[in-house]
């Protein structure tokens, strides 16, 4: 349990409290699946906004602000959408392996989601 003052005294339980500010080391989706998600949200957010785009420097300027004007919610709905879907198994497992340690084959690899220089140059 946490430090939360809403939870009431038993008798017959004993509760261990978790010092302050650590309850997210103990919430798998605070490992790296949040981050991931988000990381490849963004990505297609950019790879929307430049494929949008416009050649001519000035015409791009405004084609940025059109572009946001134009985005709507349910845009931003399908987008977060996609972004879940493509989060890997391979993440969810690694995440919940702090707390599951019974989860073998893990690979201890760093596959966060991460959008490198060579996927952005081949936008």
């Amino acid at each position: 349990m946490d430090n939360a003052p809403a939870y009431p005294d038993v008798e017959n339980i004993t509760c261990i409290f978790i010092p302050r500010n650590k309850t997210a080391i103990l919430k798998p989706m605070d490992q790296g699946v949040i981050e991931s998600m988000k990381r490849r949200y963004r990505k297609q957010l950019l790879s929307k906004l430049l494929f949008e785009g416009v050649d001519d420097e000035e015409e791009a300027a405004c084609s940025i602000v059109q572009f946001w004007k134009a985005l709507t919610l349910k845009d931003c709905v399908y987008m977060i959408n996609g972004a879940w879907e493509s989060v890997t198994e391979h993440t969810l497992k690694r995440s919940w392996r702090k707390l599951a340690t019974y989860l073998e084959n893990v690979d201890q690899s760093n596959d966060i989601g991460s959008v490198t220089v060579t996927e952005l140059n081949g936008l």
